[in-house]
């Protein structure tokens, strides 16, 4: 029987995420239902904002939040990042804050260097 995992990964640079429809405490109670009920995984990757607070509000944990910069380098990682989460994923790996490690090392570096 294949093993059957649901994965998440909300990217978002940060522009007009005031959504109408739906409240953080309503998207909180639909990704814990989601997690709780399904099993579904949730990462959440941020520009422009405080990834980790918004996945937090969201109910997503700081080990699966991560700021980055919305360029094509900081957006070059983030897909390698979680390209190697699916290869882990499909390999019955457990993924831990790893997974994050060059993303966040390149935002640090960079966000310390701009003018």
């Amino acid at each position: 029987m294949p093993l059957e995992i649901v994965r998440n990964d909300i990217t978002t640079d940060g522009v007009e995420n005031a959504s109408r429809e739906y409240s953080a405490d309503q998207i909180k109670k639909m990704i814990q239902h989601q997690k709780e009920k399904y099993n579904w995984k949730f990462m959440f990757l941020g520009a422009n904002i405080d990834a980790v607070s918004t996945a937090k509000r969201f109910g997503i944990s700081e080990a699966y939040a991560v700021d980055y910069h919305a360029d094509q380098v900081g957006t070059q990682l983030n897909y390698e990042a979680l390209n190697e989460v699916v290869m882990n994923v499909r390999s019955g790996k457990i993924i831990d804050r790893s997974w994050k490690k060059e993303i966040e090392s390149d935002y640090k570096r960079r966000s310390f260097n701009r003018p």
